[in-house]
């Protein structure tokens, strides 16, 4: 099919006019980082080995909160590609309906991207950083499929590897917003607000400046699906929409 390898470069600023207009997008990644943020209040990291499993479980729980809001944002963003508007209770609806199957592609994400990691750390950090790039462009495409593509949640990563193959510079460009808005952009608000903590006593408060960060998170996860379900879009079917 014509186009599927092109990368459509101009989608990722009309994703900023879309959002703009959309800001309910960002909505359900907002409450599911203002629901990891209390997870991890509510459950202390405490020492020894129930702390340890508490941590770990409390992580998986968080990871998945965190992708069902993606995906519900990736519904949402699909819905305002294809008409411009993107209503939150339609597309909470359709995740709802999915449900299964973006959970399962979730967790195929998180243990392929951990288990590459896991292999590429035998030949040290470089091939730790290697292999999980390699798993996230793999994958990248998994939690779409199984959200707006209605693909079975076990199915996901072929079809995802399947739409890599089909447009690998696309899905390389967009695996890469994707692993830095989780590597980086937290990093980079904790940066930005540290000021306001010197000059507002109320950023000085941990859960306040959570959750501040917790909303910016949401904006940058919200541009994510944006991307991410043009990308997917355009992988599966050549499609460039309107918007």
């Amino acid at each position: 099919m014509n186009g599927l390898g092109k990368v459509d470069l101009l989608a990722y600023v009309r994703a900023i006019g879309l959002l703009v207009r959309n800001p309910q997008i960002a909505l359900a990644p907002l409450l599911a980082a203002v629901a990891q943020v209390l997870l991890f209040m509510v459950v202390p990291a405490d020492g020894g080995v129930l702390g340890v499993v508490g941590t770990s479980i409390v992580s998986i729980a968080s990871q998945l909160i965190v992708s069902f809001g993606l995906a519900v944002a990736i519904i949402a963003a699909d819905d305002a590609w294809r008409r411009g508007r993107a209503p939150f209770e339609d597309a909470y609806e359709g995740a709802m309906r999915r449900a299964g199957d973006i959970v399962t592609a979730a967790i195929g994400y998180s243990f392929l991207v951990y288990i590459a990691g896991l292999v590429g750390g035998t030949f040290g950090g470089p091939g730790a950083l290697v292999l999980t790039a390699a798993a996230t462009v793999l994958c990248i495409f998994m939690l779409p499929a199984a959200a707006i593509g209605g693909i079975p949640g076990g199915a996901t990563l072929q079809v995802s590897a399947e739409r890599v193959r089909n447009a690998p510079l696309s899905a390389a460009l967009v695996a890469i917003v994707f692993f830095s808005t989780i590597a980086f952009v937290p990093t980079l608000i904790v940066m930005a607000l540290e000021p306001l903590r010197f000059s507002a006593s109320i950023f000085s408060s941990g859960p306040v400046s959570s959750l501040v960060v917790a909303a910016f998170r949401a904006i940058a996860w919200a541009y994510v699906a944006l991307v991410l379900a043009k990308a997917y879009d355009d992988a599966s079917y050549g499609r460039f929409p309107r918007y």
